[in-house]
């Protein structure tokens, strides 16, 4: 649980307290977009390789052979409270996972393809918000939003936004899961980083006559 409080001196459980520290072996493991959904499948729950070969529309041998691939490398693992004779049930080893910033310089390579398949998936999951955006009943849909900056900040300015954010999601992160009524799942998507274009550089000041 984390040390730090809330702004009512609360502590903020760390709500990643329980996640998987990907190392340069194990990140080969979620490096591949259908893994990644299969993985993601079943940290909402237990699944059968039947379950997640319907849900995710692939072949009964293409979810096994993922389902193997990420048992091996630590990610799930089998439940036998579950499993039959004739079906092996799967769960979620630990809650989602760390992605420990320097494996961007022990393996980039990796780091990157993992990152393409996170973004696609939180794109496939937006471009389906955006799809039942008017539907949604009223009060939700003024509650969801788009917002998109640009903004122009040091390195220590960005460093001081990162952990702000991180504190509040954190901290809302806490305050739900009660159970209470009308609660439903939210997904928050945020990323941050140097604009690729680097544009013209910042005009240098003057030099002041002594």
């Amino acid at each position: 649980m984390s040390t730090e409080p809330d702004h009512h001196g609360r502590p903020v459980p760390d709500p990643f307290e329980n996640a998987a520290v990907l190392d340069a072996l194990s990140l080969r493991g979620l490096a591949h977009p259908l893994r990644m959904r299969v993985y993601q499948l079943l940290q909402k729950a237990p699944a059968t390789g039947k379950v997640v070969a319907e849900r995710l529309g692939v072949s009964s041998a293409s979810a096994s052979y993922h389902l193997r691939q990420l048992e091996t490398y630590g990610f799930i693992r089998e439940d036998p409270e579950l499993g039959t004779s004739r079906e092996r049930w799967w769960r979620a080893a630990s809650e989602g996972f760390r992605l420990p910033e320097s494996l961007d310089t022990e393996a980039p390579e990796l780091t990157t393809a993992l990152r393409h398949t996170i973004a696609a998936g939180w794109s496939e999951r937006l471009g389906a918000a955006v799809d039942q955006w008017s539907a949604q009943p009223e009060g939700w849909r003024e509650a969801q939003f788009m917002s998109d900056r640009t903004l122009t900040l040091t390195l220590e300015q960005a460093e001081s936004l990162r952990s702000e954010l991180v504190e509040v999601l954190d901290r809302h992160t806490a305050r739900g899961g009660t159970g209470g009524p009308g609660e439903r799942t939210v997904h928050v998507q945020l990323a941050a980083f140097p604009s690729p274009d680097p544009g013209p550089e910042p005009a240098s000041r003057p030099e002041e006559s002594p």
